[in-house]
């Protein structure tokens, strides 16, 4: 048992201030799109245009051609198209109803985007991101650590474990609050932390699921000859005639090809799934090619949608900011405990 105490206490002291950072960001970051969102002006109503004619008003306005173009849905009311430029990334978002610019965007020109990279690169690019998925596993055995202590906290009641008694002081209420937290906040914690790792390591997490998850689901398109070249909004007709059942996500047009990459979502379901993407040749309209989700991307896109908080509701994104929280917490308590536990005994508040 003091191995393990003194194992929970240096992990929140070298990591500790870390782990605050990690959770405070990811506590914000749970409503990340609609703090961007209150950056940007709100569109006009109005029925949207084609496709075809906000990717032109994007291209025009900035001389070249969209990397990605995104219709308004429910992330963003705005239609929005992305450039890579020599500065980095960076989006337009488009009234729909008249395919004017309302606001031009780079990648951490919000506040908001330099925390989701701090969050999740550390503003350290692939290096970074391979240490912010690295720190999960400490945090995992500080949560477990932290959990066998609860177990075998001695003489401590029962009652006061769960929460602060009325009357204690100093070390003792620390301690008793260090606890309650840790306990209430065990399950959210666990999950976070654990569904946040193979958001991290991505071709990890394939390599381990791909033996255990069905395999991809295949799709052939119809060999027939294409009606001739179309534009983007053939090109997404010709898919979705083919995909009903899907939606698009985005699409990113021919470049050096011929063929319209279209990414799909299903347009129902009550959980989070894989994408489809769809080529469709822009000189001949024909569906070349559909990639379907396979049973590791489904399970890829579940995990991230449950770190974000994205499956079960309001309750669920709650669930994840007080986790966040819980995390803060947590750090800044094991620190005063530290603190105090070094202070001379006549230096301390009586229990």
């Amino acid at each position: 048992m003091p191995g393990a105490r003194r194992l929970h206490r240096w992990l929140g002291l070298v990591l500790g201030a870390w782990f605050l950072v990690l959770g405070v960001t990811g506590a914000i970051l749970v409503y990340w799109h609609a703090l961007e969102a209150m950056e940007l002006p709100t569109p006009p109503p109005g029925a949207a245009l084609p496709l075809q004619q906000l990717f032109e008003s994007a291209a025009r306005h900035m001389n070249e051609v969209p990397w990605r173009i995104f219709p308004p849905d429910a992330t963003s009311r705005h239609a929005r198209a992305v450039f890579l430029t020599d500065a980095g990334r960076e989006t337009l978002y488009l009234e729909p109803a008249t395919g004017s610019v309302q606001a031009s965007l780079a990648w951490r020109g919000a506040a908001v985007h330099w925390l989701y990279d701090l969050h999740s690169t550390a503003l350290a690019g692939p290096w970074g991101k391979l240490l912010v998925g690295l720190s999960g596993l400490p945090l995992l055995l500080g949560i477990a650590l932290g959990l066998r202590l609860w177990l075998k906290r001695g003489a401590v009641p029962l009652r006061e474990a769960l929460l602060p008694r009325r009357g204690l002081r100093g070390r003792r209420l620390l301690s008793s609050i260090h606890r309650s937290v840790g306990f209430w906040a065990l399950l959210p914690l666990l999950l976070v932390v654990a569904s946040g790792l193979p958001v991290s390591f991505l071709d990890t997490t394939r390599k381990l699921l791909q033996p255990i998850l069905p395999a991809v689901a295949e799709f052939t398109p119809d060999p027939a000859k294409g009606p001739g070249p179309v534009d983007l909004d053939g090109a997404v007709a010709t898919a979705l005639a083919a995909l009903p059942a899907w939606r698009l996500a985005w699409a990113e047009p021919p470049g050096d090809g011929q063929d319209w990459l279209l990414v799909l979502l299903p347009r129902q379901g009550a959980w989070p799934s894989g994408r489809a993407a769809a080529f469709v040749n822009s000189r001949t309209g024909r569906l070349e090619e559909v990639r379907m989700p396979d049973g590791v991307d489904h399970a890829r896109a579940w995990m991230r949608a449950f770190h974000e908080g994205r499956v079960f509701g309001t309750a669920h994104r709650l669930s994840v900011v007080a986790a966040g929280l819980a995390i803060c917490v947590l750090s800044v308590l094991g620190l005063l405990l530290w603190r105090r536990g070094r202070r001379p005994a006549r230096a301390r508040a009586p229990a």
